[in-house]
């Protein structure tokens, strides 16, 4: 079976704040990938993109929070780790993919 999707899931661990322990939930967001040429670089783009948005949406990083325009600092923190741990699958994943042939 192929794999067309990335999934994140960061859990509560990666959080050090002790606000966002007490959420102690793991999100996750799929990002599918099926429908891009990642051996070329408009596809490639397009998977960042997405990544990029599936990062910010699991490290909550465009929550509002009252009282301050500043991100929280686990929020910094997690999206800092996703977006390394993505940017080494998506190395990965279109290498994979050029040496495939698509």
């Amino acid at each position: 079976m192929k794999m067309h999707s990335l999934a994140l899931a960061l859990t509560a661990t990666v959080l050090t704040a002790p606000a966002a322990a007490a959420e102690d939930e793991a999100l996750s967001v799929e990002v599918h990938y099926s429908d891009l040429d990642l051996t070329s670089e408009a596809g490639q783009k397009q998977l960042d993109r997405r990544l990029e948005r599936a990062a910010r949406e699991v490290c909550r990083v465009d929550e509002k929070v009252v009282g301050s325009y500043m991100r929280p600092r686990h929020s910094r923190e997690c999206y800092l780790e996703a977006r390394r741990q993505l940017n080494q699958e998506f190395a990965q994943l279109v290498s994979r993919k050029k040496m495939a042939g698509g």
